[in-house]
């Protein structure tokens, strides 16, 4: 691991570096609690997807996908990360993988709707699905190890256990 709250992967580099990979979103979008962003806010980031698992895992929306799932930044991270899903081969292990990672941002999401169990059962699928994919794939998949995803697991949920010892 790289400083607080990055994912080293597997090329050792650290998913928070150099503009505008810092910028970040006004608020963290919550349905039910703060309004949701312009449709067309997030489609310069998401242009810069390419196909092809290499140079996927190098591109912009790829890594601002992850940093703002760190951040606690989930809706916004599963838009991202989304366009990173629909340009990997189809049933592969980088799919399975960025499947993966968007259940965790999508068990975050639940976890801040105030749906303990929901955000369970996403994280459960989460974890299943990563291990299906660095099973097919093997050590690194899109510049990350089962490490980097083991530590964004545990990004979400001490987050959460986090906000149950607050309460």
């Amino acid at each position: 691991m790289t400083p607080a709250g990055t994912i080293s992967g597997a090329d050792g580099a650290g998913a928070k570096v150099g503009y505008p990979s810092i910028w970040r979103p006004a608020y963290a979008y919550v349905p039910g609690r703060s309004p949701r962003h312009d449709d067309d806010l997030f489609d310069p980031i998401k242009a810069t997807v390419t196909p092809g698992p290499a140079d996927l895992s190098r591109s912009q929306v790829w890594r601002m996908g992850l940093d703002f799932l760190t951040d606690g930044y989930f809706w916004e991270s599963h838009e991202l990360l989304e366009s990173v899903w629909m340009a990997c081969p189809p049933n592969s292990a980088e799919s399975l993988l960025v499947r993966a990672i968007i259940q965790y941002a999508n068990a975050g999401l639940k976890w801040e709707m105030g749906r303990p169990a929901a955000a369970a059962r996403l994280l459960g699928l989460a974890e299943a699905m990563g291990r299906d994919a660095f099973g097919r794939g093997g050590v690194v998949i899109l510049g990350l190890r089962q490490d980097d995803l083991d530590q964004l697991a545990k990004t979400v949920s001490v987050r959460q256990n986090v906000k149950n010892i607050a309460l």
